[in-house]
Order: C-alpha cells, then structure tokens, then sequence
C-alpha cells in the first residue's frame, strides 16, 4: 500500500478504465480477456490486508463479488451485441418467451429506446429475428435464428465456467446454499421495488436524514428523544 508516489500519467488522470473496455482492448489484441494486469493485486497482496470492519461489511462484500462477477461475465459472453443485457434478450428468444420487445425490455429493466437499438444490432448480428405474433399481428416477437441458439449455447457454456470459478472458494452444498440465499435477497428488492435499487436507497436516504437531524438536536441543546417529523414525511415519530 506504501511505496514512493508516481506522477499520475494522463491515463491515470482519466480514472480507472472501464472493466469492459480492458477486456474488449485485450480480445481485440489477440490476448487474453481474463489475462492478469499488474493492477489487479494477488491473493498474497496488501488488498487482503484489511481493517476487520472492512472485511465484514457487506457494502465491501457485494462489491468486490459484483466487480469480479461482472468482468468475467463480459468476457465470457464474447462480442454479443449489449453484453450481458443481449444475452439475456437472446436466452428469452432462444426459450421462446420473448413474445414482445416492450415485454422483454421491462423484464430485465432496458430502457425501451435501447432496446429497440439493441434488438436492431442482434439483427443486423444474424442473432434473433422479428416475427408477427400470430394473435396480434402488430406485435413482433423475438425469434433466434440457427446462428443465435449456436451462439447462446456458446456463451452459456463459458458463464457456467464463470460460475465455476467465482463460487470455486465453496464446497458444492454451500455453493447451492449461497445462491439460494441470494436469490431470496434480490427476490425481495425486486419484490419491493421493480427497478431494482430504488427503494433500497429511498429506504438508506431516509435513515442518513433521521440521523442527522437527531445530531443536529443534539448540537443544538435539545433532546434526542423528542418527536419529530418523520423523515419519510409522516407524523411524528419518537426517537430513543
């Protein structure tokens, strides 16, 4: 963590590269998407070298399993046009549930001008077509071609190696214990809040906001405890 200081170069002064773009650089090259950057730290680096209440925070956690998760989810699923976001529309196409792209744009959260966008390259890809729905000839379902499913297929096999790889620290019967716990977690966000993130940060910026009033009351010679206007714009609420 130490060590002489380095002049940033311009490189640095623009911030991080992107994950996707380093990968995509590194294809481009003729190398490795997954091959190591000296800095990406080691498992005997000073990365690991942590305060204890960084270690159990579970903000630090979920960030360092998403991080890693992402970047080796967008190598594996190579040059599909939208990433991640096109697999799953090609996965929906490939199981014969994509009846409508305003359908499927709303399932996983696409923005609908992006999508149309995205649906367009996949075509112009040879990966999916669009097709009248039989019941409803103004709606055009999301069919995959022979090249899709040959590409799906291809991209599903390296992000179950993915998986593999993530979750290799687990014995196989925690593995299964893992996801099923995180699966009841995102269940539940989604379940509160469809665009996945919102209500969470509602619910985050409504404590900091109860807090800081308290600390201001506290300051200012009043009592910790006295009522107040709830932060969420309720009544008042007593706090102890």
């Amino acid at each position: 963590m130490g060590g002489a200081s380095v002049a940033p170069s311009s490189a640095d002064a623009r911030g991080p590269e992107p994950a996707a773009e380093r990968l995509e650089a590194g294809l481009a090259a003729g190398g490795s998407a997954c091959a190591p950057r000296d800095d990406c730290g080691s498992a005997g680096g000073a990365d690991l070298d942590l305060p204890v209440s960084v270690r159990h925070d579970l903000r630090w956690i979920v960030g360092q399993i998403h991080h890693g998760y992402l970047a080796a989810s967008v190598a594996a699923v190579g040059g599909l046009p939208g990433g991640m976001k096109g697999f799953y529309v090609l996965e929906s196409a490939v199981e014969g549930v994509a009846h409508n792209q305003i359908e499927v744009a709303r399932r996983f959260n696409i923005d609908r001008t992006v999508m149309v966008r995205l649906i367009d390259e996949m075509e112009r890809a040879g990966l999916v077509e669009r097709r009248p729905v039989p019941t409803d000839r103004r709606a055009r379902m999301i069919v995959a071609t022979e090249l899709g499913i040959g590409e799906y297929h291809r991209a599903r096999g390296a992000l179950r190696a993915v998986d593999d790889h993530v979750l290799a620290p687990l014995a196989p019967a925690d593995r299964d214990a893992f996801v099923a716990f995180a699966r009841l977690v995102s269940e539940h966000l989604v379940a509160m809040d469809p665009t996945k993130g919102a209500a969470a940060c509602v619910t985050a910026e409504a404590t900091m906001r109860a807090e800081v009033t308290m600390r201001a009351e506290v300051a200012n010679g009043g009592g910790a405890c006295e009522p107040t206007p709830d932060a969420t714009g309720g009544g008042p609420q007593a706090r102890g």
